[in-house]
């Protein structure tokens, strides 16, 4: 016959103790009071039911367990991606910052060149008024000049036509003292030649006494300070006019000044030079 303590360490295998000292007293009871066999065999079946039950819920049990594992892991998860993006929106909100303020300083800087602009602007109107006062200034002065271009042209041929009549004077006395020519009146004269005018300082005829018959002609270069460049163009005339005229050209230079190596041009030309003293250097 079964005892107790042997059906509740029988069912302690299976079921929790409380449990077990349930069954164990309901199946020794029932025992006890002449349980028939077909309400043991139901009350087996009652029992089988249960375990099973119990074996569902601890497998509930474990499955739940094991989502509850994964929930708090998801949520660890979930708190490790708040706190990434708070830090992110963080981030984001000193960049903000940094926009404001970058957007504060270009506004202050457009506020400078604006200012600039309009510095520019005035200063520009200030330049454009001194350039029409330039203008106008330059304008006073071109007439100006073209009045004093006009006077010393002038006077320049005043002086120009008063020196010739000096130099012919001179040129005269000169050739007849040094060298006893007579020297007819000597003046500026335009010859033409091969079809082409010359104007000449100082022109006309000479004679030589001592050699009877052949006509001289001064042919005169007038300058006021003589160059060697005058000595060129002179050059050419001297050899238009021994071409055009019958007879011995003699060339005459007449200065105020001369350098010494355009003397020294003229002596190795052939050409006479007298000074405005009436005196011909050797």
């Amino acid at each position: 016959m079964a005892t107790r303590n042997l059906m509740l360490e029988q069912l302690t295998t299976v079921f929790e103790e409380k449990q077990a000292e349930v069954l164990a007293e309901v199946i020794y009871d029932s025992y006890n009071n002449l349980v028939r066999r077909d309400d043991f065999n139901e009350l087996k079946e009652i029992v089988r039911n249960i375990a099973q039950t119990q074996d569902r819920t601890d497998q509930h049990l474990a499955e739940l367990a094991d989502a509850q594992k994964r929930t708090e892991q998801r949520v660890e998860d979930l708190g490790e991606a708040q706190q990434r993006t708070e830090k992110r929106v963080e981030e984001l909100a000193e960049a903000q910052q940094r926009t404001e303020q970058r957007v504060e300083e270009l506004a202050e800087a457009q506020q400078r060149t604006e200012q600039r602009v309009e510095e520019l602007a005035e200063a520009q109107q200030r330049t454009e008024e001194a350039q029409q006062r330039t203008e106008t200034a330059q304008q006073r002065t071109e007439l100006a000049v073209q009045r004093l271009a006009r006077e010393v042209g002038g006077l320049s041929n005043r002086l120009g036509g008063d020196l010739e009549d000096v130099a012919a004077i001179v040129i005269e006395d000169t050739l007849h003292r040094e060298f006893g020519w007579e020297v007819d009146e000597l003046s500026r004269s335009w010859q033409e030649w091969d079809g082409e005018q010359y104007e000449i300082d100082v022109f006309g005829k000479a004679e030589d006494p001592s050699r009877p018959g052949l006509q001289l002609w001064i042919v005169g270069e007038v300058k006021f300070n003589l160059t060697q460049r005058d000595v060129s163009r002179f050059g050419q005339l001297v050899a238009r006019a021994s071409k055009g005229l019958g007879g011995e050209v003699v060339p005459v230079c007449f200065c105020y000044r001369i350098r010494p190596q355009v003397q020294k041009v003229l002596k190795e030309e052939g050409y006479r030079l007298v000074m405005s003293s009436g005196r011909m250097p050797k």
